[in-house]
């Protein structure tokens, strides 16, 4: 089994990343993490080759998402300014090709099925929704399931409380199943 990161926060070692090194501490197989502020994924750019073609004209850092070959796919993002970060949401953008093939040709991507899991942080208490549902919508583009009751991981307030000491997270992060 093989999980894929994508890591959306500009700090690689702030509240978001020591949530996902505690997820990868419980997991003893193959993993792949991408700091997507340090990976080469341009937003989309409304060029339309999707509406001709099969799949995406940029060829860049995306391809990791592409070539399918993971079974869970964690998606980890600080909130800000009541979503995910820039490069999380461009990396959503770039799943557009998937909508314009079924929709425009007729083709329906052949994404495996996969298992997600979220980690959303955020300084404030405000209402991470937004981020949640863009996740989400990454999830339904590449075909993963996503359980908010056991899949989702989060710490808000972090301003206050780091995640470190939530112990809110730490349950969070013991009761998930990796492998169920």
């Amino acid at each position: 089994m093989k999980m894929l990161i994508l890591n959306g926060s500009p700090h690689k070692s702030g509240n978001t990343s020591y949530i996902v090194n505690k997820l990868k501490s419980k997991f003893n197989q193959e993993i792949e993490e991408i700091f997507l502020y340090d990976s080469k994924i341009q937003p989309c750019i409304d060029c339309r080759y999707c509406w001709k073609n099969e799949g995406c004209s940029i060829k860049d850092d995306m391809e990791k998402v592409y070539k399918d070959d993971y079974d869970i796919l964690v998606i980890a993002s600080p909130v800000y300014m009541y979503n995910v970060t820039p490069p999380m949401f461009a990396l959503l953008t770039r799943l557009n090709w998937i909508w314009s093939n079924k929709y425009f040709l007729n083709k329906e991507a052949k994404l495996k099925k996969k298992r997600g899991i979220l980690v959303l942080t955020g300084g404030g208490n405000g209402n991470p929704q937004n981020a949640l549902d863009t996740a989400q919508l990454i999830f339904k583009f590449l075909n993963v399931d996503f359980n908010k009751e056991k899949d989702y991981i989060y710490s808000l307030n972090t301003n206050n409380i780091s995640a470190k000491d939530d112990k809110n997270v730490i349950d969070m992060i013991e009761n998930l199943c990796i492998l169920c």
